[in-house]
């Protein structure tokens, strides 16, 4: 058998099928019908089988399954079956996000370990999600949905209370732009990497934020679990008029506003930015309240939320140095900062 090293990408994928067979087994599918959807860290199918147990018909499509075989290394020790564990709380609250399946022995997650892929490979099987992605012609109504949403989010996690073990990422400093990114790389590997153009904007940004984590702290009134990338452009379905999330692989502890900001990164610089921030806040509002101080640093977590872009950018340049999609990103990124400074000059809390 050939090295796995040695295959090509596509030969790699083809060898690590057998690892999702195997998981579908221990889920309780033999007979299906698996297509692969992307490699993103994650190796991700569409599995289509049929399944006897109930579900809600309104919610998911009938038979049809997301598989993530779960990239090793990138969460800690009991993170995916933390998000799991979310994930089923969610559910069992009626909000609408991906259902897990377990296994035929009750678990949430399985490890399976082929020969010839090295590295036994966590795996997890969702409820397929109705809906489709808001790609164009986006109104008020989605961003007001989105705020809905993210306010019923908070409200659980507000409420919800995980057992013990539970583990999953900070957005602090650490989990931002720290040693916690999931890169692999430490802030004393990537903070000297990034280049002088964009240093001053990022450390200028990063400084602003760690005043606001020192004066606000973890308070429960401000942090909480949250999804850290929930937005039109990614990981929200629209069923109707309702938002719907999916993807929390990236879910963890974080600032409120942070979460309610990042929605509004999609539209930074553009005419509608107003009129999108104030239909998310009056979805939100709805819901649950956020104090002033909190709405007011909006924007400084958007800014935030590009800084992540250039240590993320960074850090893929230096594994990957001819990344044209990381250098770009990087790029955008900066010029959202810059905006943000020259609007916001002077920081207060």
């Amino acid at each position: 058998m050939k090295a796995y090293e040695d295959l090509t990408h596509r030969g790699k994928l083809r060898r690590i099928q057998s690892v999702a067979r195997a998981a579908l087994n221990a889920f309780g599918f033999a007979e299906v019908d698996l297509r692969f959807m992307i490699d993103a860290g994650n190796i991700l199918y569409r599995v289509k089988a049929v399944d006897s147990a109930p579900f809600d018909k309104s919610l998911y499509v009938e038979n049809c399954f997301l598989l993530r075989l779960h990239w090793p290394g990138y969460q800690s020790d009991g993170a995916v079956d933390s998000e799991l564990e979310w994930l089923h709380a969610l559910s069992d609250a009626g909000l609408p996000v991906p259902q897990p399946l377990t296994t035929t022995e009750g678990e949430l997650s399985v490890e399976i370990s082929v020969p010839g892929v090295p590295k036994a490979r966590l795996c997890s099987l969702l409820r397929w999600v109705k809906g489709r992605m808001a790609t164009k012609h986006v109104r008020r109504w989605h961003l007001k949905a989105i705020g809905n949403l993210i306010a019923r989010l908070h409200n659980h996690a507000s409420r919800w209370r995980p057992s013990p073990g539970f583990v999953r990422r900070h957005y602090d400093r650490n989990g931002l732009w720290g040693d916690d990114t999931g890169t692999s790389y430490t802030a004393d590997e990537v903070w000297p990497r990034i280049p002088p153009r964009y240093f001053d904007a990022f450390q200028g940004v990063t400084m602003r934020v760690e005043r606001i984590i020192e004066d606000w702290g973890k308070r429960p009134d401000v942090y909480g679990l949250i999804h850290v990338d929930l937005g039109t452009k990614a990981n929200v379905l629209f069923g109707g008029r309702e938002a719907r999330a999916i993807d929390f692989d990236d879910g963890g502890f974080g600032y409120w506003a942070y979460d309610l900001a990042v929605p509004l990164c999609d539209w930074e610089g553009e005419d509608v930015w107003s009129a999108y921030r104030d239909a998310l806040l009056e979805g939100y509002l709805e819901i649950r309240s956020m104090p002033k101080e909190q709405l007011k640093q909006l924007e400084l977590f958007q800014a935030a939320f590009r800084a992540t872009e250039i240590f993320w950018g960074t850090a893929c340049t230096i594994r990957r140095p001819d990344s044209t999609y990381w250098i770009e990103r990087r790029d955008e990124a900066w010029r959202h900062i810059n905006r943000y400074l020259k609007k916001n000059p002077h920081h207060s809390s």
